[in-house]
């Protein structure tokens, strides 16, 4: 047999070269066809004057091709849409598209297109199963539908930016750009998952929802049901790593486990679970001194990546040691519990107006109006330790005050926690206008917990409040004096 020579080597080495280009290009090829350009126009929402439509913003991302010609995103892209459009790769034309589900919580969003031809030549992405440690990804998307290899380095818990609370996450070997959320990511051609915007996850990686969370999202709306949102376990942990705390609890040297050290107000462990109980076990897998379990391809991650899988109404079994005793409890699940809510949906924030005061509830979205060093230490402590209670649903702020001659004095007070109103303790904002209708002695009285610097009661003439508070609407344009959510 005749022997290569070294220039028909070099051919042969270039056209296998060429050829594996061709076969990858090929492979790309089919890859961008589950991928498509994602154009929103959205109505920002105005928290310190809720009552106008805030400024537009226009956001590009991309969204992912699903079976039943559905398109899957991020939640951040579409929260507040006023007008969605789909592009196909290569293409210059634009369809027309809806939100069909959001799931706030998990960054995700389901969009339809109406018009059939848009998923002409389009391919809907294959599941895979979760990847693991070290396995090889492909990132197809951003900006110009560029592609990037990437690897997995792990699982964990990241705090997703859209919904305020701690997520699962595959986390990557290397960032992730923003112009990339929402786009698919392949392992081996499948589909695991989206690139979503996040924190706390480690310097220079990458996080993507994975896609048996997804999939998760994906049988929770099952039949057209509205997604609830996942569910919490309702209570606060210790970890178990001290010996005289171990001790103290009566826990054996070869148990591991959790202390509940806080049962939160309506949540899932009220009435279940008791504040000194020792969570040994979730859901069959044992829980370790430091609150973590372990799973297969996942390993070590903490214990409350479960309650991402159940529905809202499901029960999740639970291990515990009670006064030293071994009890198995089931538990139903219900949603988190917080005394600060984070509205970033489409809906008009709460607020009433009365005489110039602008009464509204303190939210994770107030806090954007305006630097958070300017918010005062007692504001910034409900977001951070601020419980619900059977005495407070809601902190209720006089977020600040449009001046006219009926609260002359009063007229440069902002961001001041209201506690009565005319003798009556507030639950919340509808227990505000109740209060409001029974005033004392011609009065309204307000109780402020602004001590220090200003007092602590504001007083309004009763009589006279209808006619400032309809010259004040005439004046700053305010179309009704309260929400849609209060009438």
């Amino acid at each position: 047999m005749r022997k290569p020579t070294h220039r028909g080597k070099i051919l042969a080495t270039l056209c296998l070269g060429i050829l594996l280009s061709a076969r990858a290009w090929g492979a790309d090829e089919t890859l961008r066809k589950s991928v498509v350009k994602v154009f929103s126009t959205i109505q920002n929402v105005d928290y310190y004057e809720p009552w106008k439509p805030g400024s537009q913003s226009a956001l590009r991302g991309c969204g992912t091709i699903l079976p039943g010609h559905r398109i899957l995103t991020t939640a951040h892209l579409v929260n507040k849409e006023n007008y969605i459009e789909i592009q196909r790769f290569g293409e210059t034309k634009r369809f027309p598209a809806k939100v069909e589900q959001v799931g706030f919580d998990l960054d995700l969003a389901i969009l339809s297109v109406e018009d059939g031809d848009f998923f002409t030549g389009t391919q809907p992405v294959e599941f895979s199963d979760l990847p693991g440690p070290g396995d090889k990804l492909v990132v197809q998307g951003g900006d110009e539908l560029s592609i990037k290899e990437d690897s997995v380095s792990g699982m964990g818990m990241v705090f997703c930016n859209e919904g305020w609370r701690m997520v699962p996450a595959i986390l990557t070997n290397s960032t992730i750009d923003p112009s990339n959320d929402g786009c698919p990511v392949f392992k081996g051609g499948k589909f695991i998952g989206i690139p979503f915007d996040s924190t706390g996850k480690p310097d220079k990686s990458g996080s993507v929802m994975p896609v048996n969370v997804i999939q998760r999202f994906f049988k929770s709306i099952e039949g057209g049901r509205t997604y609830e949102g996942f569910p919490d376990l309702g209570c606060y942990s210790q970890d178990l790593e001290n010996p005289a705390l171990r001790s103290y609890y009566k826990i054996a040297s070869k148990q591991s486990g959790e202390i509940i050290s806080k049962i939160l107000y309506g949540g899932s462990a009220e009435g279940v679970l008791k504040e000194g109980d020792v969570l040994t076990a979730l859901d069959g897998h044992p829980v370790d001194d430091e609150g973590y379990i372990n799973l297969p391809k996942i390993g070590r991650i903490p214990e409350f990546y479960l309650a991402t899988f159940y529905s809202i109404g499901e029960e999740i079994s639970m291990d515990i040691l009670r006064d030293g005793k071994a009890l198995k409890v089931k538990m139903p699940l219900k949603p988190l519990s917080r005394l600060l809510p984070n509205r970033q949906d489409n809906r008009q924030p709460t607020y009433f107006v009365m005489a110039g005061f602008v009464f509204v509830p303190l939210t994770i979205n107030y806090f954007g109006t305006g630097n958070w060093e300017g918010f005062k230490p007692e504001l910034q402590e409900f977001l951070f330790h601020g419980l619900l209670s059977n005495q407070q649903k809601q902190v209720i702020l006089i977020s600040h005050v449009l001046p006219h001659e009926i609260n002359k004095g009063y007229d440069k007070l902002t961001n001041l926690v209201v506690t009565r109103v005319n003798g009556r303790p507030l639950l919340d904002m509808k227990d505000l206008l109740e209060a409001l209708e029974k005033p004392l002695d011609g009065y309204d009285v307000i109780d402020i917990d602004e001590h220090e610097w200003f007092g602590s009661t504001i007083v309004v003439d009763a009589n006279k409040t209808k006619q400032a508070t309809k010259e004040i609407m005439d004046t700053f344009k305010i179309p009704t004096d309260r929400s849609k959510d209060l009438k």
